[in-house]
């Protein structure tokens, strides 16, 4: 059984590992190809995922073997120690270790003599983790020095805050990351010709960030305005509606789950108190009305794009009778309402002509 737990759990990291490489390559190579007249050759992203779908099952079948190889092992543990017996107080000794001093002997070399001087070794292991440490730490503590602040950037809206949360909630920045980085593909395909990557100053309000660097689906910093907001409706409903092909899982609960906004203020007072974000007391004090407004304006464009979906809920509506949740309450809207916020604060001209503080 333990050499069968090898072998399952040897094969498991073989198939799960070697498609990995192999697929972060070709979607790599492909993401990176263009046309003779400079145009990408895989605009769509769709296209370099369905290419790598194979070895997304060989990683399965991978990880299906080392489960099965972790599942043998429990067995083996146990049938293991129902075969033995157990015997009180028996006596154990080991031979003493030989003195040998702390200092280094001759033709020793640095790296043993240190592994066998744990003070030393510990102390020299503090300074290197301290640095390593310090190096990391004290530019974010002068981040408003560091990073130049763009006037175009603004606070997010208490709707887009808690937009936010449900974005992170359901683990989308886990597939979507949230920075363009400065390369030609990059630009051209999440931005346009003309389009800019992802600069410093348009995180500043961002706690946590979420860059992120795993893309099983596009890179959303500039998701705002791409599509309408019925596109992003039916698209939490269904990926498969608005994009053929998609492994993106559903996520009907947004669009029936009531938001929960009684933290809201509070989210609002802790980004102004603990991390500076620049407030108004008149905007938190008006932060359910404005989230109200918001919610009724996105509410609008989706009946007014969709009228399958304004349909659809006014049969609720009256199914349901005052158990009904109004759409502009429920959770879905928060999320369009961030998605529709992401990467729309600067565009190529404010770039060309916004001041920089």
């Amino acid at each position: 059984m333990a050499n069968w737990h090898f072998w399952l759990g040897t094969l498991g990291i073989i198939f799960y590992a070697v498609p990995m490489y192999i697929s972060g390559f070709t979607q790599g190579l492909m993401w990176k190809q263009f046309n003779p007249d400079g145009t990408l050759l895989w605009k769509n992203w769709l296209d370099t995922v369905t290419a790598i779908i194979p070895y997304f099952k060989m990683r399965f079948l991978g990880g299906v073997l080392y489960l099965s190889g972790a599942i043998l092992m429990v067995i083996n543990v146990i049938r293991t120690v129902k075969a033995g017996s157990f015997q009180k107080e028996v006596p154990a000794e080991a031979p003493a270790l030989a003195n040998i001093g702390t200092g280094r002997k001759e033709g020793e070399g640095v790296h043993l003599w240190l592994e066998r001087t744990p003070t030393l070794l510990a102390v020299l292991a503090f300074i290197t983790v301290a640095i390593g440490g310090l190096v990391e730490i004290i530019p974010t503590l002068s981040l408003k020095q560091s990073v130049p602040s763009i006037t175009a950037v603004k606070p997010y809206t208490p709707l887009e805050l808690e937009g936010r949360d449900l974005y992170i909630r359901e683990g989308c920045n886990s597939c979507h990351s949230q920075m363009i980085r400065p390369f030609r593909d990059e630009v051209l395909r999440f931005e346009g010709k003309n389009g800019q990557y992802s600069k410093a100053g348009e995180f500043v309000y961002d706690r946590p960030f979420l860059w992120g660097s795993k893309r099983t689906g596009p890179d959303l910093h500039r998701e705002g305005g791409r599509n309408p907001d019925s596109w992003h409706f039916k698209h939490m409903y269904n990926p498969r509606i608005t994009s053929a092909g998609s492994i993106m899982p559903r996520f009907p609960w947004l669009i029936t789950n009531k938001l929960d906004r009684t933290q809201m203020v509070d989210k609002m007072k802790l980004m102004k108190n603990s991390f500076d974000v620049p407030y108004t007391k008149a905007q938190i004090d008006s932060a359910n009305q404005w989230a109200d407004n918001q919610s009724k304006a996105i509410v609008q464009r989706i009946y007014a794009e969709a009228t399958d979906v304004k349909d659809q809920m006014t049969k609720e509506k009256t199914a349901k009778g005052t158990a009904y949740i109004p759409l502009e309450q429920r959770e879905i809207v928060a999320m369009i309402a961030y998605l529709q916020r992401l990467g729309t604060d600067i565009k190529t001209t404010q770039i060309q002509t916004a001041s920089v503080e």
